[in-house]
């Protein structure tokens, strides 16, 4: 998952939300959350599909990643705002085959 690292010091440049799944850019870079993502500030979470989401995520256009880390159990991308996007990797969270597809800058394809 290393290369996912390049996220780090980059710019969320779109949201595009598809039926069942997000996709997130970053001038180059592309993240697809198959499985659906959550996004948290602080104490609160709001998952896809609630009231708040979409905004709380567009929001987000134009802000640096902070950080990025991958477990067992989820994706996590961290904004310079504080707000975490998060996919999760739980089986049982799962909606198809995959819980994200990840397509790097030098075109290595990461899938999940």
């Amino acid at each position: 998952m290393h290369i996912m690292r390049e996220l780090v010091g980059r710019q969320l440049s779109s949201v595009e939300f598809v039926r069942d799944y997000v996709q997130l850019r970053f001038d180059g870079p592309c993240l697809t959350a198959l499985n659906l993502p959550s996004i948290s500030r602080d104490s609160i979470v709001v998952r896809s599909g609630d009231s708040g989401f979409r905004d709380e995520l567009c929001a987000q256009i134009g802000v640096e990643v902070a950080a990025v880390a991958i477990s067992d159990e989820q994706l996590a991308l961290t904004f310079n705002t504080s707000v975490t996007f998060s996919v999760s990797l739980r089986k049982e969270d799962y909606t198809g085959p995959e819980a994200l597809n990840y397509a790097g800058t030098d075109g290595t394809c990461v899938v999940i």
